[in-house]
C-alpha cells in the first residue's frame, strides 16, 4: 500500500478506529497505575474523536472506572476489560453476567501469593483478575509462575466459563465469552453504513480484533522491538508507541485539511514463513517444548532460553546439519479458535512452533502425559489416572505435530523425536507418506512388563513406537524391558538389537545421555556467586550435603530428608557439623499431587529442624526455587556430598553435573540411588537404596567420613565416565546410528 492509499483510508468517511491502550497508546511501565496516557495523548484522542466522520474507541483490558478517569470526554468510546463493558454515547453497558464471587476468591489467593514474591501485583476488575510480574526479579519469575499457574489452572478446572489469557508479563483470568473482537461490530454500527475500520494493537488479545475485521478494513500491529516475531493476523505494523502517536497526528491532520506530516506510515507486516525454503531442513528435531521461544517475553532472556542438557546436546548437531527444531510454543488458544503455527529463522537454529488448544493442554499434557505415562513409566502405579478423553487428545496432538512437521521437511528427511510426549509420532508421519529415517529417544525409564501392561493402550503404543527406525534408551535394563513388552504384547520377531514387526525393522539401543562437563568448571563472576557465598558463610564449619531436584514424587525428596534425620539420630556426632541444603525446582504446580508433595516435604523439614535444630545450626535448608548454571556449579563444588537419590529416574544429569563441578584435588562424594539410570554408568559412586532410610543414613555417614585418597580415586573414575560420553558425542552417536539403520 502506498502513501496515497493510506491517504485514501485517512480521508474515508465514515471511519472507525479501535485502538489498544497499553503498549499502543501508552508505553509499558512497571505497574499498571504508572502506565497512564499523557495529557498530549488524551488531547490527541479527543481531537480525533470529534473529527467529522470519525468514531474512535479505546479498547483495553483495563477496568472501566480507570479508563473513564483517563478519557472522560463522552466523544471517546471506551471498551473495558477486553470487551466485558462498553461506553458508547451514553452509560456503560456490561456484556456478561457471570457471578463475580469466584473471581474474588481467586483474587484473594493470588494476593497471598503476590505478598511472597516482591514485585508481583494483583489487579482486580469487575469481570477479570490479573497477576502482573514485570517487576519481579528475573531469577524468581519462574518460581512465581509455577505457583500462579497451579492456582489459575485449578480455578479453570472448577470454573470452565473462564479462561486464562497471557499478556505482556501478565497472566489474566477472564470470562471465556469475552473478546475484544466484540468491539468490531459494535463500533461498525456506531460509525454507520459504509464504514471502514482500522484496528491497532500490540498484544495477543488484539488478535481477536484483527481477525474480526472485514476485507475493507485494516489492522496494524505495534511491535515492541525488532525481536518480536510472533504470528499475527495484522496486515501492517508500526514500531513502538511514538510511531503510533505520530501516525495518529498525521491521520488527524489529513482529515483537518492540513499539510500531512512526514511520518512513518504503517508498513507491511513481515510474517514469519510458514514453511522453510525448499527443499527444507535435512534434520528435524521434535520435542514437546522448544529450546527457546513460547509465550515467554522477548525482553526476559532468563526465562526465554532453556539451556538444559538436551539443548546443549542438540544445538551443535542442528547447526552442523542446517536442521530445525519443532515444538509447542507454550501458548494455548481457546478450542473455538484454530491453533496457529510458524517458523523463527533468525537465530543459530531454525525453530518451528505450534500452539495447543486449551483442551489439549488439559488432556494431552497435564492428562495423558503427566498422569498416565509419567507414573507408569516411572513404576508408580498408585499415581496413575487413565481417561479415554486424555488418550484421544494424545493422538490428536500427534496429528497436529505431524501436520506441522510435514510442512517443514521433505519425505526423505531425517526426523528425531524426543520423549514420552511423542511415542506415536512415527505412525502419524508414516500415514502421511514419510519415507526418511525416524528415530526416538526416551528420556525417562521404560518399565517392566507387569507395570507397562497397566496401560489400556499398551499394545497400540508399542505398535506406534515400532514405526520408528531407531529407539534409544538410557540403560540396557530399559532396552530389556522394552524387548520383553514387545515380545509379550505384539506378534514380533526379535533379534539381539532389532525388532521386526509388520515388515519393518526397528533397531533398539542403550545410549546414555551426557552433559557438557566444561560448562560446570568455568569460573563464575563474583556477582553471580554473591548469593551462594552468603549461604556458605551461614553454614559456618558445617559440611554441606546438597540435593538438587525438580519437585516430583519420583525424585525421592521426602525419603532423602527422612534418611538425613535418621543420620542425626543414629550418628549424633554429626549434629551441628553437617547441614542439608535441598533445592527443589518448582514443577507442575497445577497437578494436585505435586502440591501435596511440596506440603509433605515442608512438613518433614519442619519436624527435623524442630527436633534437632539449635540456635546456631539449622539441619535442613529447603529452597523452593531454581538456580542458574553458574550458581549451581558453585553449590556443587562446595558440597561435601552430592545427595542424588531418586526413587526412579531415566538418567539424572545432576549426578554428572556434580561430578564435573568438583575440584579434583579435594572432591566431594556422589551418593547415588541405584535406581537412577546414571547408576548403570557411574558405578564408582557410593550407591544407595532410597527406600531404606536406615541404610541410606549409614551410606550418608560413610560419604561424610570418606578419606581424601578414596574420594580422589572414585572421582577420577567418575569424571572419566562423564567426559567419555558427553552431550555432543551422544547426539552425534544417535544420528550416526539412525543413518546406519537405512
Amino acid at each position: 500500500m502506498t502513501s496515497a492509499d493510506w491517504m485514501g483510508i485517512a480521508r474515508h468517511t465514515p471511519l472507525g478506529i479501535l485502538c489498544d491502550l497499553d503498549g499502543t497508546l501508552v508505553p509499558f511501565a512497571k505497574t499498571p497505575a504508572a502506565a497512564r496516557p499523557s495529557a498530549e495523548v488524551v488531547a490527541l484522542v479527543e481531537r480525533l474523536s470529534v473529527s467529522s466522520g470519525v468514531t474512535f474507541a479505546v479498547v483495553s483490558g483495563r477496568a472501566k472506572d480507570w479508563l473513564e478517569g483517563c478519557f472522560p470526554a463522552p466523544s471517546v468510546r471506551l471498551v473495558a476489560e477486553h470487551g466485558a463493558a462498553r461506553r458508547g454515547a451514553g452509560a456503560w453497558q456490561l456484556t456478561t453476567d457471570l457471578d463475580p464471587a469466584p473471581l474474588a476468591a481467586l483474587g484473594d489467593r493470588l494476593d497471598a501469593l503476590a505478598r511472597r514474591h516482591p514485585g508481583a501485583l494483583v489487579e482486580r476488575k469487575s469481570t477479570t483478575v490479573a497477576l502482573h510480574y514485570r517487576d519481579v526479579r528475573r531469577g524468581r519469575r519462574g518460581e512465581l509462575l509455577v505457583e500462579a499457574y497451579g492456582l489459575l489452572d485449578s480455578f479453570l478446572a472448577q470454573h470452565p466459563a473462564f479462561e486464562r489469557l497471557e499478556g505482556n508479563m501478565v497472566a489474566e483470568i477472564r470470562p471465556a465469552s469475552v473478546r475484544k473482537s466484540s468491539a468490531v461490530p459494535w463500533l461498525r454500527d456506531l460509525a454507520g453504513a459504509g464504514a471502514r475500520l482500522i484496528a491497532i494493537g500490540d498484544d495477543v488479545t488484539d488478535e481477536d480484533m484483527f481477525r474480526a475485521l472485514a476485507a475493507q478494513d485494516e489492522s496494524v500491529l505495534v511491535r515492541a522491538n525488532d525481536d518480536d516475531h510472533r504470528h499475527t493476523a495484522a496486515r501492517w505494523e508500526l514500531s513502538g508507541t511514538e510511531q503510533v502517536h505520530a501516525w495518529l497526528r498525521w491521520l488527524h491532520g489529513v482529515r483537518a485539511g492540513e499539510a500531512p506530516l512526514d511520518v512513518p506510515l504503517p508498513r507491511p507486516h513481515m510474517r514469519p514463513p510458514t514453511r522453510s525454503i525448499a527443499p527444507g531442513p535435512s534434520l528435524l528435531v521434535i520435542s514437546n517444548r522448544l529450546p527457546e521461544f513460547g509465550h515467554l517475553e522477548p525482553d526476559d532472556p532468563d526465562r526465554k532460553r532453556n539451556v538444559g542438557g538436551l539443548v546443549s546436546a542438540l544445538e551443535p548437531a542442528l547447526r552442523a546439519r542446517g536442521g530445525m527444531w519443532l515444538g509447542w510454543s507454550g501458548r494455548t488458544v481457546p478450542d473455538s479458535e484454530p491453533p496457529e503455527s510458524g517458523v523463527i529463522d533468525d537465530g543459530p537454529t531454525q525453530l518451528a512452533w505450534l500452539d495447543y488448544r486449551e483442551s489439549w493442554y488439559r488432556h494431552y499434557y497435564s492428562g495423558f502425559c503427566n498422569q498416565a505415562l509419567w507414573p507408569v513409566f516411572h513404576s508408580f502405579p498408585a499415581q496413575v489416572t487413565f481417561s479415554d478423553v486424555d488418550w484421544e487428545a494424545y493422538l490428536q496432538v500427534h496429528e497436529a505435530f505431524a501436520d506441522a512437521a510435514t510442512a517443514q521437511i521433505g519425505k526423505n528427511g531425517t526426523i528425531w523425536a524426543h520423549d514420552y510426549h511423542l511415542l506415536m509420532f512415527a505412525r502419524a508421519m508414516r500415514r502421511r507418506g514419510h519415507l526418511g529415517p525416524m528415530g526416538h529417544f526416551l528420556h525417562i525409564p521404560f518399565p517392566s512388563l507387569d507395570i507397562f501392561s497397566m496401560l489400556p493402550w499398551a499394545d497400540e503404543i508399542l505398535d506406534g513406537m515400532l514405526d520408528f527406525d531407531l529407539l534409544g534408551f538410557h540403560t540396557p535394563q530399559h532396552v530389556d524391558n522394552f524387548r520383553s513388552c514387545a515380545a509379550a504384547l505384539l506378534p514380533v520377531r526379535i533379534a539381539e538389537d532389532v525388532v521386526h514387526h509388520r515388515g519393518h525393522a526397528t533397531h533398539i539401543a542403550a545410549m546414555p545421555i551426557g552433559i557438557v562437563p566444561d560448562t560446570f568448571r568455568e569460573p563464575s563472576e563474583p556477582a553471580v556467586l554473591e548469593e551462594i557465598d552468603a549461604m556458605m558463610r551461614s553454614l559456618g564449619d558445617a559440611k554441606l550435603v546438597l540435593g538438587v531436584d525438580r519437585l516430583d514424587y519420583t525424585k525421592g525428596i521426602p525419603e532423602r530428608l527422612i534418611a538425613f534425620g535418621r543420620l542425626l539420630e543414629l550418628q549424633p556426632e554429626w549434629r551441628g557439623k553437617v547441614s542439608l541444603v535441598q533445592v527443589s525446582v518448582p514443577s507442575r504446580a497445577d497437578v494436585p499431587r505435586y502440591a501435596e508433595q511440596r506440603a509433605t516435604i515442608e512438613a518433614i523439614v519442619g519436624r527435623i529442624n524442630g527436633e534437632f535444630g539449635e540456635a546456631a545450626w539449622v539441619p535442613i535448608r529447603y529452597l523452593y526455587r531454581s538456580y542458574a548454571r553458574p550458581q549451581l556449579a558453585s553449590l556443587y563444588r562446595a558440597a561435601a556430598v552430592g545427595y542424588v537419590t531418586p526413587l526412579r529416574d531415566g538418567m539424572n544429569l545432576v549426578a554428572k553435573e556434580y561430578v564435573a563441578a568438583q575440584d579434583p584435588k579435594n572432591p566431594g562424594v556422589l551418593l547415588l540411588s541405584k535406581f537412577a539410570g546414571a547408576a548403570a554408568e557411574m558405578k564408582d559412586a557410593l550407591l544407595t537404596n532410597p527406600y531404606y532410610p536406615d541404610g541410606m543414613a549409614r551410606d550418608l555417614h560413610r560419604a561424610l567420613s570418606m578419606e581424601l585418597p578414596e574420594r580422589r580415586a572414585r572421582h577420577a573414575k567418575l569424571l572419566a565416565t562423564v567426559q567419555r560420553s558427553n552431550a555432543v558425542t551422544w547426539a552425534e552417536g544417535f544420528l550416526d546410528a539412525l543413518a546406519a539403520c537405512r
